[in-house]
């Protein structure tokens, strides 16, 4: 199973290994995980080198390294720093919520889309109930690049997520945070072919801290899998990424 939300590093006052995650992720039966760091948004890129060095040992293959790109970044031209750490990047986070840059200067985020190293990863937008980061507005970055993949983190709002995704064939959703019901629900309107399973572990802690990583997966999976064939969640757990990351 793929896990195609994860993260590693610092968020807020708590500091994530990529030894714990690890753990975490395998004892619940996921042997491929999608990663970005948090640390990135202290712009501390030495130590989200180390951190995907680190899991780039340890999952092989198995790693699809996520680079979470800044305003800064860009900006102060450290993006090769990134691109020259030996990192085998696969996808593209940008996170309009921590850097509202990106909303007030799209000129940024189509720079990163077109830059060379990158034109042909999938897209990793983070979506909220901010609106900077609504669903909706990331459509004429969709409509433009139409063929590159994007996939809405959260899938937030979901309206506006399902009417993308019945508007454009490049747009796909990861279920981080999700609730199942409404995951249930984009399977029942045909969507289960552009369905990815996200956890955004370890992030959960911070908003369940009476449950561990693995009892908040396990439950969500065991939820969903009640609810929904075996075909279909091989589908969002395994299938639908790798049609992504072939595209």
């Amino acid at each position: 199973m793929t896990d195609s939300h994860v993260h590693v590093g610092w968020f807020v006052d708590s500091y994530h290994s990529p030894d714990t995650v690890s753990l975490d992720l395998r004892s619940t039966g996921f042997d491929r995980i999608l990663v970005s760091s948090t640390s990135t948004c202290a712009e501390e890129y030495d130590l989200v080198i180390e951190e995907l060095t680190w899991l780039q040992h340890e999952w092989g293959n198995n790693l699809i390294a996520a680079l979470w790109i800044t305003p800064s970044m860009i900006l102060n031209n450290k993006l090769d720093i990134m691109l020259n750490s030996g990192i085998n990047w696969k996808v593209i986070k940008m996170h309009w919520v921590s850097h509202p840059q990106f909303y007030k200067s799209p000129h940024l985020v189509k720079r990163i889309i077109e830059e060379t190293n990158l034109r042909e990863m999938p897209i990793l937008a983070h979506t909220g109930q901010f609106p900077e980061c609504h669903a909706s507005v990331f459509e004429s970055l969709i409509k433009t690049f139409s063929d590159r993949s994007f996939i809405l983190a959260h899938g937030r709002p979901l309206k506006e997520t399902i009417k993308l995704m019945r508007q454009y064939a490049n747009v796909y959703v990861d279920t981080a945070f999700m609730p199942v019901s409404d995951i249930v629900s984009l399977v029942e309107i045909g969507m289960e072919d552009r369905i990815l399973w996200g956890s955004d572990c370890p992030i959960n802690l911070h908003y369940t801290s009476n449950q561990s990583t693995q009892e908040y997966i396990i439950n969500r999976i065991n939820e969903l899998q009640e609810r929904i064939s075996n075909e279909i969640f091989n589908k969002i757990t395994n299938e639908n990424i790798n049609r992504i990351l072939s595209r």
